[in-house]
């Protein structure tokens, strides 16, 4: 199969893609409406002098696109069972690999649409689902008047204890240097600092021990603050906010946690192909013709069976503090693994 025809393939397959499109399109719609309907009764329990009618029509708006994006895992694998079906009911796909056409090759035309969708499922949470999300949360939460400014944070590297301290208008840092016999060599206060990438400048540099003042210098390679991210939950950051939040954690059992879901998130277009392959290979074994509510039945219970599956590795590799990603990816390179020696016995 030559690269052009992998792309947009030839009349067959763009036949195939539309059918996918139909299909995915339908379940996006049905589960995107189920979704804002539960959403709705959700937010309405809430209702109270703030946060009016009004106010919750504006957060449903302006967090659609992440409850569209939180639903298409699930229809993109209901949907593809369904479409595939329906071209083995229709005889469609039989006709197509009498006259030459592999399985896969179909396959690979009913995904297009779960690929692009892919794409822009990750474009969106890195550059438009945080900034909606934030923009939601105006109208939802009342500006939070009553809780401290003021954030703290320690961190260590390098032989090097540092709590900063953010109190909204600047940043204060106070440095404690271990000498090569663990001792506190020095101990330095600045209430001017500035932080550029993963260097600190710090400025108006105080001797707490000598009582003195010394000159500015730029911490290179400084270790990540995590108080940036302390008002966000991890859904609502970028992905790059995720790895940088993810860097930032100092504890090793939160890291790993942190680490576990950024995985999660960054590998989730992985874990669905092999889902959908995996979802594909039961269908086409296990369900004859004319069984659409079977198909619908068995994609749900396969995404949600899926699902449990991912956090059960997850917890097993928090346990015994394996890497979140391989425990992700073996996941789903497991069921790919069976689902593509299923659909070779088809």
């Amino acid at each position: 199969m030559s690269f052009y025809n992998l792309i947009f393939g030839d009349t067959l397959d763009n036949l195939f893609s539309k059918y996918a499109w139909r299909f995915l399109f339908l379940t996006v719609s049905i589960f995107f409406l189920l979704d804002i309907i539960l959403s709705f009764l959700k937010e309405f329990e809430d209702l109270n002098d703030f946060y009016t009618l009004d106010k919750i029509f504006l957060f449903l708006s302006f967090s659609s696109l992440d409850a569209l994006f939180d639903i298409f895992p699930l229809s993109a694998i209901v949907s593809t069972i369904i479409c595939i079906g329906a071209i083995s009911d229709s005889g469609e796909l039989i006709a197509a690999r009498v006259s030459g056409k592999k399985l896969s090759t179909i396959i690979i035309a009913v995904l297009k649409p779960v690929f692009l969708g892919m794409i822009a499922m990750l474009i969106s949470w890195q550059f438009f689902i945080p900034n909606l999300n934030e923009e939601a949360n105006k109208y939802k939460f009342e500006p939070a008047k009553n809780l401290s400014n003021v954030k703290e944070q320690w961190v260590f590297k390098d032989d090097r204890f540092s709590k900063v301290t953010d109190n909204g208008l600047s940043k204060e840092v106070k440095m404690y240097d271990l000498d090569e016999n663990g001792d506190v060599g020095s101990i330095v206060l600045s209430k001017n600092l500035e932080i550029v990438d993963d260097e600190w400048v710090i400025k108006e540099v105080n001797d707490y021990k000598e009582n003195l003042s010394k000159s500015d210098f730029v911490w290179e390679g400084a270790p990540k603050l995590a108080m940036d991210f302390y008002n966000k939950s991890f859904k609502d950051m970028s992905l790059t906010e995720n790895f940088y939040y993810w860097q930032s954690i100092n504890e090793v059992a939160d890291r790993n946690k942190i680490g576990y879901e950024f995985w999660k998130k960054l590998l989730e277009p992985v874990s669905l192909i092999c889902l959908i392959i995996f979802a594909l290979g039961i269908s086409l074994r296990a369900i004859g013709r004319d069984k659409s509510i079977d198909r619908f039945v068995l994609g749900i219970l396969i995404a949600f069976g899926f699902n449990l599956l991912i956090k059960i590795f997850g917890n097993i590799s928090l346990i015994l503090g394996w890497s979140a990603f391989w425990g992700i990816l073996l996941s789903s390179l497991i069921l790919l693994y069976f689902g593509i020696r299923i659909i070779r016995r088809v």
